[in-house]
């Protein structure tokens, strides 16, 4: 049964954070009870305490979504271990934590990876390319984009997750 699910991408400030108040306003649209999950974010390079970009603050915000109080996290032995679920947005990402903590090999998956191939499949398509763009640095708009992406990887991954947890 998934009940922790952590999102990770470089400094918790983008990606992850977005994905969290995504992925939360969602169980509260989609669940009869969102206190059943705890949904985490963190960051591979993170500055512990930093607020995440203006941009992600602005394109949440559009969505009646408030990171605005986020405050980055820096993954760790602590918070892998507390998490059913590892999505994370690049290779790099999974790369780093598998080579950190080896425990958690059989519960990371790139986001879209999740999202897209059955409900933990043992034979993962490698030939795809799976990652989220990080929007660091850019425009608005390519945000916006990042976030439609997330949203519509995330709507998948709630379907599966709640499949699973009635098993």
């Amino acid at each position: 049964m998934i009940k922790t699910i952590l999102f990770v991408c470089t400094g918790n400030t983008c990606r992850s954070a977005m994905a969290e108040g995504i992925f939360k306003k969602m169980l509260k649209e989609r669940t009869e009870d969102d206190t059943k999950f705890n949904v985490l974010s963190a960051g591979i390079s993170a500055i512990p305490g930093m607020s995440p970009t203006p941009e992600a603050i602005k394109v949440m915000s559009e969505q009646s979504i408030d990171i605005s109080q986020h405050i980055a996290t820096q993954v760790d032995e602590d918070i892998v271990k507390k998490a059913d679920l590892i999505l994370v947005m690049s290779n790099r990402h999974k790369d780093y934590i598998n080579t950190r903590f080896t425990f958690t090999q059989d519960k990371i998956y790139l986001l879209k990876e999740f999202a897209q191939i059955g409900e933990f499949e043992s034979t993962r398509n490698t030939d795809k390319n799976y990652e989220i763009i990080d929007p660091l640095g850019r425009p608005t708009e390519f945000y916006r984009i990042v976030a439609k992406e997330l949203k519509e990887n995330l709507e998948k991954v709630l379907d599966k997750i709640i499949e699973e947890n009635k098993k």
